[in-house]
């Protein structure tokens, strides 16, 4: 299961209310399972939740070619394989009990405690944001509900299946993994080339969790922070504004000012105002500017701590602005033992062992299914005048080095014929 795939599967909870727009069984559908209709309806609002978790998550990938389409074959293939799931959990019997359709509901309730017109909780206004959420989707409570029987039906039926098929992590398994990963941050060039000869795969996953691990292990140092905005459109005397004015702050704080003060005066991070400012640095991640500054120089005859501990920076330029730092905590780098992540290695390997078994069984019950999509994509088009545009360069090329082979062949025969007439 990709990363797309994974995501999906994660959103799928939490745009539950989308998931169910109001549909009839005569709306137009875009794929049929096993005779059982796709909505469109319900295609449109999950897609439509999803670009906007991307908006928000990672808006860089919408700007690519096709993006949009991309999407909207994950969602496809994601909302197919609900329905093969629902199907196989009416096919079982799987039995829900009225208790645990109304668990299933009032753990959706409890993401509407917060009110977010004020940012507050309000439990007693859960039920009212429940209800209008409900009705903004165009779903009564009792469709809800069928939605949800359906949901934890197909849950008890995963259960059931990954207990027979799921093989549970030994310790050994998680020891293994620590090895790969070890290696990677050592950079032992002998044991990883074996690792790759041995499988790829598995390099690249203790290249990935090894990069994780230096972050959360790396230096780190908690800051206050004051910015100003720098655009790349902003005008010079309006640069030179920014800059007059981190300087006259720095000579505030210098003066005696408080620096939370400073920040909740002069910030024009969004942020800080429920941050008051503080943050997490950790080294290699900030912009290189503030990098230097705050944990100084270690390469080469250069070597310096960076700021200490109580200190305010002076004002720092980066692409992106103007930034004034005091450095409140520093955490030095750690070492990390086995000991340390075997519990975490363990549920990795445990999820990573799920979610494989869940990708097999859905590829099963896809195989004995009647699927037909109605959908189109224009990427689908695309992506076949690519294949059709490579399979005529692969026969040109292979016709092309058939023909160079046969040339010397040609040439023996003729030679051959015209042995006769020498002799």
């Amino acid at each position: 299961m990709n990363k797309m795939n994974k995501f999906l599967v994660a959103l799928a909870c939490v745009a539950g209310l989308g998931l169910g727009a109001q549909a009839k069984l005569m709306e137009s559908s875009v794929a049929t399972v096993n005779g059982r209709p796709v909505l469109a309806s319900e295609y449109d609002a999950y897609l439509e939740s999803v670009v906007e978790q991307y908006k928000a998550a990672a808006p860089e990938f919408l700007q690519q070619p096709y993006a949009t389409d991309r999407l909207g074959k994950e969602v496809l293939n994601e909302l197919i394989s609900k329905e093969l799931l629902y199907q196989a959990a009416d096919e079982a019997k799987v039995v829900v009990k009225d208790s645990e359709i109304d668990a299933g509901i009032n753990e959706i309730k409890t993401r509407f405690i917060v009110d977010e017109t004020t940012g507050k909780e309000d439990p007693k206004g859960a039920d009212k944001r429940f209800n209008e959420a409900l009705k903004n989707q165009g779903m009564t409570l009792k469709r809800y509900k069928e939605k949800i029987k359906k949901d934890v039906a197909v849950r008890k039926l995963m259960e059931e299946k990954l207990r027979e098929t799921v093989k549970p992590v030994e310790e050994a398994d998680a020891r293994e993994l620590y090895d790969r990963v070890d290696a990677v941050l050592k950079n032992n060039t002998k044991k990883l080339s074996a690792i790759e000869k041995e499988d790829p795969v598995k390099l690249k996953e203790a290249q990935v969790i090894a990069a994780k691990l230096k972050q959360l292990t790396a230096e780190q140092v908690r800051i206050g922070h004051i910015f100003l905005v720098i655009t790349p459109d902003m005008k010079p005397e309006d640069v030179k504004k920014k800059e007059t004015l981190a300087n006259q702050i720095k000579k505030e704080i210098d003066g005696g000012m408080d620096f939370s003060a400073a920040v909740k005066k002069y910030t024009e991070d969004p942020a800080a105002i429920t941050t008051g400012g503080d943050m997490i640095l950790i080294q290699g991640i900030a912009p290189e500017a503030i990098d230097k500054v705050v944990f100084g120089t270690k390469t080469g005859k250069s070597k310096s701590s960076g700021l200490a501990v109580g200190k305010v920076s002076a004002p720092i330029k980066s692409e992106i602005g103007i930034h004034i730092i005091k450095v409140k905590e520093k955490r030095a780098e750690k070492t990390v033992t086995f000991e340390d992540i075997a519990h975490d290695l363990g549920q990795y390997l445990a999820q990573q062992r799920v979610q494989l078994a869940m990708a097999q069984y859905i590829e099963s019950l896809y195989d004995k299914a009647d699927v037909k999509v109605t959908k189109t994509f224009e990427l689908d088009e695309v992506l076949k005048a690519q294949a059709e545009a490579a399979a005529k360069e692969q026969t040109k090329a292979v016709s092309a080095e058939t023909e160079k082979k046969a040339e010397p062949a040609k040439k023996t025969e003729a030679e051959k014929k015209a042995e006769p007439a020498k002799k």
